[in-house]
């Protein structure tokens, strides 16, 4: 049950992030700004950290456990996805 709600959040996480670099690069392309550049960067790095915790490609390529951290990495992707979903918010403002 936990290792599916990880899964959801993750991939919202990642659908948001996505949005928020399409955004962001399209603000740079007419602005020019670094601002928004360093916005795409900083981006762009937190998604390849979001892919890379995602546990899909994970459960995949291990037997998935009954691990006693997923919790805490279960509530680390709640609280990205209210962080997320709140920038997102004040951008497309």
């Amino acid at each position: 049950m936990l290792h599916g709600v990880h899964v959801i959040l993750t991939v919202g996480n990642i659908v948001l992030l996505l949005i928020l670099l399409y955004l962001f690069l399209q603000t740079y392309r007419t602005t020019r700004s670094k601002f928004a550049l360093g916005l795409v960067i900083f981006i762009s790095i937190l998604l390849l950290e979001t892919l890379m915790s995602c546990p899909i490609p994970i459960s995949l390529l291990s037997k998935p456990e009954n691990c006693p951290v997923e919790v805490f990495y279960t509530v680390a992707s709640g609280f990205e996805f209210i962080a997320l979903s709140i920038l997102l918010y004040l951008v497309w403002e």
